[in-house]
């Protein structure tokens, strides 16, 4: 079993700590994800999932598992729950990025 210790940041956006290992190609771990409020302003209510505060980051654990080729892990299907619980909220980032679309394609502010 390779174990594996990993700390990777971008400051002011997010900062990712924690262990992974790998057994015969099966992934498991967990990792602490510390994103800015900034960085989350597209999420409802994102202290349900992100409710840590510290070093100027929202944290929330992340577990991994799957394997290498297939790799799981349990952070989108509670953003996914989070957005069932406030359909307005999935509109307004499907707008969102619709516009931003927009302006990446026709050069608009």
């Amino acid at each position: 079993m390779k174990s594996k210790d990993i700390a990777v940041e971008e400051k002011g956006k997010f900062r990712v700590e924690g262990s992974i290992s790998i057994d015969r190609r099966a992934l498991k771990g967990a990792i602490q994800l510390g994103v800015t409020r900034e960085h989350l302003d597209w999420l409802p209510n994102p202290k349900e999932i992100f409710s840590r505060l510290h070093s100027g980051y929202l944290w929330t654990t992340v577990r991994l598992s799957g394997t290498i080729d297939d790799p799981k892990q349990d952070l989108s299907p509670r953003i996914i729950e989070l957005f069932k619980e406030s359909p307005g909220a999935y509109l307004q980032l499907l707008f969102r990025q619709f516009e931003d679309w927009l302006r990446r394609t026709f050069g608009g502010n």
